[in-house]
């Protein structure tokens, strides 16, 4: 068993003692978040940022616990335990402190890991970390002077090789990203976190602690499989104290005090214009995965409040008109397909930039691989390095099989649908059971299709063995999402386009009046009983989970802060992003497809959305572990969901207008026609504007090529290119112009009487 070394960090919830100025201080790292400046900390010190809690077989409440050997790499280990974890974790250099939990029925264990052990890793990775601007300028102009020595004639106007000036919102040495390269005449170049001598702070460190855990040997890791390790939590055959891997029960991110704290300050503001809200801080603390969910939130929000103003003044409009289709509802339609295809190239850019002053610009092309990802080891047929290889035939096996899966889910879903209103007519006589029973059945049915669903989806997605965490997810939301698509709106395009022409007709005296109540229901709900929800169920959870911690201890006894932790929800990145991107969309929808029913809509989306910034920073501040921080590039397929939904939006309202709706009460045939030229202008002026701005600012393309520039010649201090040619090497054929001729036939083998037997023969 590990013990600690003199300098490890003893301050704040690591190791809990009477604060000092020296502690206090020490108490807040992670720096670039915390705006005071704190002393440079010693080389030697270890920051304990993961903490991992395990059963222990040695108390009497798991006399019976016999081992679980999941997640513990190609191994098979008979009576696997936290032991057995700690002794791997130790094997590839890690440090460990462990220590009984208040009831002594768990064990704690907090992983840490040596400054050289970050440095080597990090090297190993090709880990990108931020370059410090002052020292790349210096190093590019050392860089230039010797390729100037190399050739003193190469000048242009008097000035010798350097970078040229462009007009762009950044400097030339800001934002760059390099791959860490742990030679200490290399040092200099990385940009320092406050008060640390070196580029890792908490975030990068709980990063790399991770592939220290998980990766292969070869990538540096001790091939735990910590996903693994929990997921067996759920097949434990001791259904009274369930555990994982090494008898797992939990693992998680220990938060920092100081900068959770300056973070909830700034996040969880009760007046506040969504663009103000601290995105750059928040991705710091929490990862580039939940910055760009929130990144989108807040971007989204903005925009959304441009709309709901025009929104209030059309749905005035219909109580002064004392009509649902007022005269401007067309119009408010029209507005709504530009303005989402607007706020979505506006995304791409504000996506783009965040990539890039993220260090993400190219995170895709260097993603590690998943710990669930199977293949078989062998060399690269590229570069010769060690890699696992899964046949891409195999995978497209396994996917065409989800998709007849779920193309029947999808005619299971429209079955429901028939049922429902099956159910209706037969109800037809009892106005009571008619208006209550269709609906909670529906519900119900929504309800279970959905739990099936989701199962199904995470099966089918686990057997396609996709290689990244991005690869995986991507393919996991297209199939989640295209159930939900058709779950969520089914149900009012019916009433919007069908139930008008069956012998029961539409209640609320008309399809549009009908429609606007349905999605007003779901607006409210979602509203009071969605950010009801996410307030109470963690916080009863957590007073519940710290009552049963302490139980059995005599009177109150005071926990570690790690245990107190231990108390909180868990907030995974992956998984929570998915469904909080679901709720973002779905309402998109409301506010886009049906626009023209309830011009409302983006006021009432506003609303739930300045709501749910604050309920997140709550949640995530307060109520929530620390979230894993995990890397990405984008926020991947949700950005064509996004867009697909808005060229829906064009057939749906002017299908509304033209079919639903008695704005324009011509005859059908010129209705149709009507409907089609809607569509082909509004299209054409969509994919116009698509076209017209591009997805990425040039000076963002411009930094990326610099950074290419600045990783070969500086990082990796490659030689400049001298390669050139001598033209005084063919002197001895030079003329000038007057003393150039020519002969008046060429030699006598290249005359022919045609192109046959000449160029062309048979």
């Amino acid at each position: 068993m590990a013990t600690k070394p003199k300098n490890e960090r003893k301050g704040s919830f690591f190791f809990p003692r009477s604060k000092s100025k020296s502690n206090a201080a020490a108490a807040g790292e992670t720096a670039p978040l915390v705006p005071k400046a704190k002393p440079i900390e010693s080389t030697e010190t270890i920051h304990y940022d993961l903490c991992f809690v395990f059963i222990n077989p040695e108390h009497e409440d798991h006399k019976n616990f016999k081992g679980c050997d999941t997640g513990a790499g190609d191994e098979t280990i008979n009576g696997c335990d936290y032991k057995h974890f700690i002794s791997k974790l130790l094997h590839v250099g890690l440090k460990v402190h462990t220590y009984l939990s208040i009831q002594g029925d768990e064990v704690y264990v907090q992983v840490g890991a040596p400054l050289e052990r970050f440095k080597a890793q990090a090297a190993l990775l090709d880990y990108k970390v931020k370059m410090d601007p002052k020292e790349l300028e210096k190093a590019t102009a050392l860089h230039f002077e010797k390729v100037l020595k190399d050739d003193p004639s190469d000048t242009i106007d008097g000035k010798g090789p350097h970078l040229g000036a462009f007009d762009g919102r950044f400097g030339t040495y800001d934002y760059i990203f390099c791959k860490y390269e742990d030679e200490d005449e290399k040092q200099p170049l990385y940009a320092k976190g406050d008060g640390l001598s070196h580029p890792f702070h908490s975030t990068h460190r709980i990063k790399l602690l991770v592939t220290m855990i998980q990766g292969e040997t070869f990538r540096g890791g001790a091939d735990i499989n910590i996903g693994a390790c929990m997921a067996a939590k759920e097949e434990c055959e001791d259904t009274e104290n369930p555990s994982g891997g090494f008898g797992m029960l939990e693992q998680f991110p220990l938060h920092d005090p100081a900068v959770v704290n300056d973070l909830y300050k700034k996040w969880v503001v009760k007046w506040q214009w969504p663009w103000d809200q601290p995105v750059e801080q928040l991705r710091m603390y929490l990862g580039e995965k939940a910055g760009l969910y929130f990144g989108f939130l807040v971007h989204y929000t903005a925009w959304l409040m441009g709309i709901a103003v025009f929104g209030l003044i059309v749905q005035i409009d219909t109580y002064i008109e004392y009509s649902i289709q007022a005269s401007t509802v067309p119009y408010f339609a029209v507005f709504v397909c530009v303005w989402a295809v607007l706020m979505l190239e506006d995304w791409k850019n504000k996506e783009a930039t965040y990539a890039l002053k993220w260090g993400m610009s190219d995170f895709e092309s260097t993603e590690q691989d998943r710990p669930e990802f199977n293949g078989n080891l062998q060399w690269s047929p590229v570069d010769g390095e060690k890699m696992t290889f899964f046949p891409d035939s195999q995978r497209q096996k396994a996917m065409n099989k989800s998709y007849s899966i779920i193309f029947c889910m999808l005619l299971l879903v429209l079955a429901s649908i028939g049922g429902v209103f099956a159910i209706k007519i037969a109800l037809d006589g009892n106005a009571t059971l008619e208006s209550i029973v269709p609906s909670i059945t529906q519900a119900v049915v929504i309800q279970v299709l959905n739990a099936v669903y989701r199962t199904m989806a995470v099966g089918m997605t686990d057997s396609e063995n996709h290689q990244t965490d991005t690869q995986y997810e991507d393919n996991l939301v297209a199939k989640l999402y295209m159930f939900t698509f058709v779950n969520s709106y089914s149900a009012l395009y019916f009433i919007a386009f069908i139930e008008g022409w069956t012998s029961l007709g539409c209640e609320k005296g008309s399809c549009l009046n009908y429609l606007a109540y349905s999605m007003m229901v779901l607006f409210i709900t979602n509203l009071v009983v969605g950010n009801a929800t996410e307030i109470l169920v963690p916080l009863l959870a957590q007073r519940a989970k710290a009552a049963k911690e302490s139980e059995g201890t005599g009177e109150k006894q005071k926990m570690s802060v790690a245990e107190l932790q231990y108390t909180l929800e868990t907030y995974d990145p992956t998984e929570s992003t998915i469904e909080d991107f679901t709720t973002i969309s779905i309402e998109l929808g409301y506010v886009v497809l049906f626009a023209v029913a309830f011009p409302v809509a983006p006021f009432m989306a506003a609303v739930s959305e300045y709501v749910q910034i604050r309920t997140d920073g709550w949640k995530l501040c307060r109520a929530y572990k620390r979230c894993q921080p995990i890397g990405a590039q984008d926020i991947g397929i949700w950005a064509s969901i996004f867009q697909l939904t808005t060229y829906a939006s064009v057939i749906s309202n002017a299908g509304i207008v033209m079919f639903t709706g008695t704005w324009f009460p011509y005859k059908l045939s010129t209705r149709i026609w009507m409907f089609i030229l809607f569509q082909y202008v509004l299209v054409a002026l969509m994919t116009g504007l698509d076209a017209s701005i591009p997805d990425t600012p040039e000076d963002v393309e411009m930094q990326v090529e610099r950074t290419a520039f600045f990783e070969k010649f500086i990082v990796e201090g490659a030689e400049p290119d001298g390669d050139k040619v001598d033209f005084d090497e063919y002197a001895h054929q030079h003329k000038k112009p007057h003393e150039v001729t020519y002969e008046n036939r060429t030699h006598e083998s290249q005359y022919h009487d045609s192109l046959d037997g000449s160029v062309f023969s048979d």
